[in-house]
């Protein structure tokens, strides 16, 4: 290029020069023109014959034109020469780099493989992907298929999103083997995908797989760049450059939008950490058989029947590891948390549910209260009139169903002295309960298991006198003895 532009320079001067001799004596054969013409014009107004035009002068100007038009045709066609060899020069320069690369092996080679070994090391320190799109003539950014090459020689191209992958996961596949092959760490693939909260792994389950380790952060209104850069211990110009955050020159962030933060960490709850036996633990989880939540607050049971306690409640679409059976309920794991639940509120495969242990592991459940019947309470426990009154007086309708109050064994059933009709039932622990004034003969005998909710008589206003009972309207008199002694039955009734 260099020689082509002195060429040129040298060209440029030899047409001026030559045009120069040009004007010079294109204004001397004017001025002798002129000076024929005044002379002619004062000899014919004296009546002196005009002289004629000498040969040679004419001959000499005749010769000399042809020679400077042939001199700029030969020098016009030289340069013509010069520019078509030039063309020909660059043409091959360009055809040697798309077949070959030329550049690349004059830079040394091996620069690609280097920054492609570096993984996303390479992108967190700039905060920027790049990739080399096929056939092209130098390194441009990262598509979301393509890989950590160099910084960027021409204008990027734009990311589409902030997941390198959407990963549907397969069995024999754990988050550690995952976070390996996409070059994140696991805390990032757990935050990723809501994985904190300890739900299980599901064969066919897609993971979210972003480009370098870092967390997600959905805006909340009022949260600043600023703000989050400190909470995140990231830098500003980290979140601004990130491609996918798309932020506006003024850097205002719009509630809703989920930001990606590179290089971001967070801990994750230690009670995940308790049961999952650390991180390594976490890295191991794999998919597993496991049931979806299809109800909001789901009860999570103690043991498999509704009188065991409640230990929590799960929320609508939670997955949760199946562990074992018993009768219609599943022992299911869902993080720190391991309890009961029904199997038909879940959303579960029954051919895992065919193969899941059975267990008796269980505590037995909890002594369980219902009121023994619906009504109004009349009088309460203790004083009353001047004397004491042992029990609890419920009133309502003639035939109002009585059940009994918890799970027993029925140790009387009939005439009672003192209250006409009633039922005696005998509890664990040395408790037992009386349902007085029946109005008529119980539905149970003697010797009979009842449970809590059973019907056991009906309401009346029966009494024995000649055992110093008395009633004065239909009413049920429920009696608590806890060894023997009398107590307030409102201790025990829910």
């Amino acid at each position: 290029m260099l020689l082509g532009a002195l060429y040129h320079w040298k060209d440029k001067i030899v047409s001026a020069e030559q045009l120069r001799g040009y004007e010079r004596q294109r204004s001397a054969g004017s001025a002798l023109r002129r000076a024929a013409l005044a002379r002619g014009a004062l000899a014919q107004a004296r009546g002196v014959p005009l002289p004629t035009r000498p040969p040679a002068a004419e001959s000499a100007r005749s010769r000399w034109q042809p020679d400077l038009l042939r001199a700029r045709a030969w020098l016009a066609s030289l340069r013509v020469w010069r520019h078509g060899l030039l063309a020909l020069l660059v043409l091959g320069v360009l055809l040697g780099e798309l077949g070959s690369g030329w550049s690349q092996q004059a830079l040394g080679g091996g620069w690609e493989d280097a920054l492609a070994a570096q993984g996303s090391s390479a992108y967190a320190e700039s905060g920027v992907a790049f990739a080399r799109a096929p056939g092209s003539l130098g390194p441009i950014r990262l598509l979301a298929s393509g890989e950590l090459l160099a910084p960027a020689l021409s204008r990027p191209v734009e990311v589409a999103s902030a997941w390198k992958a959407l990963h549907t996961l397969a069995s024999g596949e754990t988050l550690g083997s995952l976070a390996e092959r996409y070059g994140v760490s696991v805390e990032t693939l757990i935050w990723a995908n809501g994985l904190e909260g300890g739900d299980a792994l599901m064969p066919g389950q897609l993971l979210r797989v972003p480009h370098l380790s870092g967390l997600t952060h959905t805006v909340s209104a009022g949260e600043t760049l600023a703000a989050l850069a400190e909470r995140y211990q990231a830098s500003e110009a980290s979140i601004a450059s990130f491609p996918t955050n798309r932020l506006p020159v003024t850097l205002q962030l719009n509630p809703g939008s989920e930001l990606f933060i590179p290089g971001a960490q967070r801990a994750l709850p230690e009670d995940l950490l308790r049961a999952a036996g650390g991180l390594a633990g976490l890295a191991a989880r794999a998919p597993e058989p496991a049931g979806v939540v299809l109800a909001e607050q789901t009860n999570l049971r103690a043991g498999p029947s509704t009188e065991h306690g409640r230990l929590g409640q799960l929320q609508t679409g939670r997955q949760v590891a199946l562990r074992a059976k018993h009768d219609d309920w599943l022992l299911v794991e869902l993080g720190p948390l391991r309890g009961w639940v029904r199997a038909d509120m879940l959303a579960v495969e029954a051919g895992q549910v065919a193969v899941l242990p059975v267990s008796n592991d269980f505590p037995a459940p909890p002594p369980r209260w219902v009121w023994p019947a619906r009504g109004t309470i009349t009088s309460g426990f203790g004083a009353r009139w001047g004397s004491f009154h042992n029990g609890l007086d419920i009133a309502n309708r003639a035939w109002t169903p009585i059940v009994a109050a918890r799970s027993g064994v029925v140790k009387e059933a009939g005439w009672c002295s003192g209250y006409g009709y009633c039922v005696k039932l005998r509890h664990a622990g040395g408790m037992e309960t009386i349902y007085g004034h029946l109005i008529d003969q119980p539905v149970v005998a003697r010797g009979d298991e009842v449970s809590a909710g059973d019907l056991i008589g009906h309401m009346g206003s029966t009494y024995d006198r000649a055992g110093g009972g008395y009633s004065t309207g239909v009413h049920l008199h429920l009696t608590v003895l806890l060894n023997g002694k009398a107590v307030n039955p409102l201790r025990f009734l829910p």
